[in-house]
């Protein structure tokens, strides 16, 4: 009966011990979903946040090479479990200044700044935009004079 009870505080122990490592683990779990998707003129990305308590801001980055990623905007943390929404109108500019291929793929991440400074990244999502020439040259037109 003796070595019944220890067997059962030892099982025990055990198992909270892997609870406590699996809660560290999943600690950092600051975004509950991001997406990004195409309607042909522009870019919607999409994310809801988890917990946000330890989270300043987000910094949304897009690239369309392997990993050059530019900084397109910030917000700041607005409370856990919120719905942000950016319109991405430039997609078409290429940024490589080819101008030549109609089909283009974005890739989007999040660079999630905390309030000690520190930085984590959300996953990559990758969008595949079709815009049509003529979207293209007048949105090239227009950066001109801007």
């Amino acid at each position: 009966m003796l070595f019944k009870f220890a067997d059962m505080k030892i099982k025990t122990a055990i198992l909270l011990l892997c609870f406590a490592t699996a809660s560290l683990i999943a600690g950092d779990n600051l975004l509950d979903s991001f997406n990004a998707k195409s309607d042909g003129k522009n870019i919607t990305i999409e994310w809801k946040s988890a917990d946000e308590s330890s989270v300043s801001r987000y910094e949304l980055e897009r690239t369309n090479s392997a990993n050059n990623f530019t900084y397109l905007t910030s917000q700041d943390a607005k409370g856990s479990y919120y719905s942000y929404k950016y319109v991405d109108e430039e997609a078409f500019m290429k940024d490589d200044n080819t101008g030549t291929q109609n089909k283009s793929i974005y890739t989007y991440r999040l660079k999630i700044v905390k309030k000690d400074n520190s930085v984590s990244y959300s996953n990559n999502v990758t969008v595949t935009h079709n815009v049509s020439g003529i979207r293209r040259t007048w949105g090239m037109i227009k950066e001109m004079f801007r």
